[in-house]
């Protein structure tokens, strides 16, 4: 018995020790598993934060075979938190990880690992102490990589033709807009993490540096013969999106604009015939003074690059003090008439000019709210371009409108928040021509002084910094407080958050009993979508005089989807909804109405706004295509085309015509537009312009095509 009793003994403590050692075992998985694991979050942590860059980069451009770059980047960063990693952006660029050094104040860091997340594009650098709370670092890391012509490494090179020697000349540019710093050099890239840089460009003797600032001096390499250092001045604290350089042998034009603070322009092309960028030199100026005037915000820069590369990746990048443009759209002489390659040309300047304050000067805390900086740039671009040639720019914000409410048609509705950073550019143009068209809406309702007030003190008070949509808001309805009319009825905040959040937009329907008049709204491209908005509502009544003040008289909100107007419109007067397309809504007539406008733009269309005749014949055709308006009841309303001579309307109603939009061919839109008679007025100037580029060149082509990329 007493055997049996300590053979029981002995498996118990058999079986103890079998577990224990599993616990034992599982322990060490965790802890090593704890060990392997490396940070991937989608943003960086905020243990640390960068506040400036020394860079010194050295290009070698001989050949194609040796073209490479060499460098070192210093970067200053302050611990947020005591921590004894530092997580930053590496993509496909070679690390020196061994040289990865750390200095203190009073010490230098022993290097403990350097890891990388592929995935993520992160470096994560591990020391054998900890950084301190509320001390500065500086992080030391070399890097470099041969260059190649793939876009994609973020500084990459091109060449062109000496046709004197048939020599291939090579160049490099860079291009960082897509996050492809990362491939280039260790940065911590994002928007919020912003700080200054001091570039210093090695490169041979026989090419220029160009950077976002000026260079301050040009001093030997005594290391390789021939080549010297470029060293610019240091930026304002701009976000690593927005760093730039390039070594070239280009030829320069030069121009100036007498702003409040004179900016130099240097335009700068790969041929010697500086001829072909007269225009661009020209224009730009011109538009950089007005665009000071109308903001009353100056910027910070004494010189401004405009460079023309071959086979860029994208029309135009807004680099701060560097733009780089594709050669396709700018090499236009000054001499000879407005064409319509000009007026490209001048769209596409003016755009890249506005983000100088909207993203360069006034820059977003992350990627997801960028939508608010080309929403402005897009607005004030139109406006630039309007100064230099009248009614130009509202037909740019019409197009915005048009083409952002009929891709939303096709996709069933797109919202700007959230907004990833890696979404394709189409997709990313037509977010930023709703944001202009949403922008437009505001200062309809808002008023331009109340507009302008809270614009210009929230870029007095963020400048270089960072702010979000509810830091603009709350400017805007600070502004609008101070004003001796304000009635706080409405918060801009609140507003702004149905037309951003939603996807889609309204539409308002207008219901008539007897000289009585109520309005309902619902989503425009879903039925059975509980989806309401704040829609500001800006009426005429037949015979009544179209004010510039384009505030809304009423308002349509999500607490209630249908009101009933103050006003009185007697049954033989028709009412107009939305005054200049302001709103990014559609609206709908009962029949009466309907009838009412056909008559009137039948018998003398010019009584109505050109914009909103434009937003009539686009509204019908939506209608119709959605089987919300009879054929009949459509073709009474644009039986009046026949007669019509100005440019907004023949747009809308061809391009709602236009395969890619309604499924109607090309030939048969073409077709539609002989029989309806429209050619014999207008085919000369209007076809040449408008629906030759729609239809005849590519029928692929859409609205967007004379719209850039941002």
């Amino acid at each position: 018995m007493f055997k049996c009793l300590l053979s029981e003994s002995e498996n118990c403590y058999k079986n103890v020790a079998l577990y224990g050692l599993i616990i034992l075992l599982c322990l060490c998985q965790v802890a090593c598993s704890a060990k392997t694991q490396i940070y991937d979050e989608p943003r960086l942590p905020a243990n640390v934060k960068p506040f400036h860059y020394d860079i010194r980069l050295l290009t070698h451009l001989e050949s194609s075979a040796n073209c490479s770059y060499n460098g070192i980047v210093k970067i200053s960063i302050h611990a947020q938190k005591t921590t004894n990693q530092v997580v930053l952006h590496v993509g496909r660029v070679s690390i020196e990880s061994k040289k990865i050094t750390l200095f203190g104040e009073t010490s230098n860091y022993r290097l403990k690992s350097v890891r990388f997340n592929k995935d993520r594009k992160y470096m994560v650098v591990t020391f054998n102490q900890s950084l301190l709370m509320g001390k500065s670092y500086v992080l030391s890391v070399e890097f470099g990589r041969s260059m190649t012509m793939n876009q994609t490494d973020g500084y990459f090179i091109r060449y062109y033709i000496n046709w004197n020697t048939s020599q291939k000349i090579w160049y490099s540019v860079s291009h960082f807009n897509q996050n492809w710093i990362r491939n280039t050099m260790p940065s911590f890239d994002e928007p919020s993490l912003k700080a200054t840089f001091n570039v210093t460009m090695g490169h041979h003797k026989r090419f220029q540096s160009y950077g976002n600032m000026k260079v301050q001096a040009v001093l030997p390499n005594h290391d390789i013969q021939d080549y010297v250092w470029s060293v610019h001045e240091v930026t304002p604290t701009i976000p690593t999106h927005l760093l730039a350089f390039s070594v070239n042998n280009f030829t320069c034009r030069y121009s100036q604009a007498a702003s409040i603070n004179p900016v130099r322009f240097r335009t700068c092309v790969q041929s010697a015939d500086v001829r072909a960028i007269s225009f661009a030199a020209q224009m730009a100026p011109q538009i950089l003074e007005f665009l000071d005037r109308v903001l009353q915000v100056s910027l910070p820069l004494e010189k401004i690059d405009q460079l023309v590369v071959d086979d860029f990746p994208t029309e135009a990048t807004e680099n701060f003090g560097l733009v780089v443009y594709s050669s396709k759209q700018l090499l236009q002489r000054e001499d000879g008439p407005m064409t319509k390659e000009k007026l490209q040309t001048l769209d596409l300047i003016a755009h890249e000019l506005a983000h100088m304050w909207f993203d360069n000067l006034l820059g977003m805390d992350s990627y997801s709210d960028l939508w608010l900086t080309k929403g402005l740039a897009g607005y004030f671009k139109s406006l630039a371009v309007d100064h230099l040639q009248s009614r130009t720019g509202r037909r740019i914000l019409l197009r915005y409108r048009e083409s952002s409410m009929m891709y939303e048609s096709q996709v069933g509705g797109i919202s700007l928040v959230p907004l990833s950073s890696n979404a394709s550019l189409n997709a990313e143009k037509q977010l930023y021509q709703k944001a202009t068209s949403l922008i437009c809406m505001l200062i309809g309702f808002l008023g331009n002084e109340t507009f302008y007030d809270g614009l210009q003190r929230h870029m007095w008070q963020n400048s270089f910094g960072c702010s979000t949509p509810d830091l603009f808001w709350r400017s805007l309805q600070l502004a609008s407080e101070r004003e001796a009319t304000y009635v706080k009825t409405w918060d801009v905040k609140s507003i702004m958050d149905t037309w951003i959040m939603q996807s889609g937009y309204p539409l308002v329907t207008v219901i008539r009993n007897g000289s009585e008049v109520f309005l309902k709204q619902g989503h425009a491209l879903n039925r059975s979508s509980s989806q309401l908005w704040w829609i500001p509502l800006t009426y005429l009544i037949e015979g009544g005089s179209l004010s510039k003040n384009l505030k809304p008289k009423a308002w349509l909100s999500p607490n209630s989807h249908s009101i009933k107007l103050n006003d009185i419109v007697p049954r033989n007067q028709w009412i107009l909804l939305n005054l200049q397309a302001v709103g990014y809504y559609r609206v709908n007539y009962d029949e009466l109405t309907w009838q009412l406008l056909a008559t009137t733009l039948f018998n003398d269309f010019r009584s109505i706004n050109v914009i909103n005749r434009a937003q009539i014949v686009s509204d019908v055709l939506f209608l119709w295509n959605q089987k919300l308006l009879a054929w009949s009841t459509a073709l009474n309303v644009l039986k009046y085309i026949i007669d019509e001579d100005e440019y907004e309307p023949l747009m809308a109603f061809v391009v709602g015509w236009t395969n890619g939009f309604w499924g109607i061919s090309a030939e048969s839109s073409f077709n539609i537009a002989k029989w309806l008679g429209i050619a014999a007025k207008w085919y000369a100037e209007f076809i040449s312009y408008t629906f030759d580029k729609f239809v005849v060149q590519d029928p692929n082509q859409n609205l967007n095509s004379l719209d850039y990329p941002d």
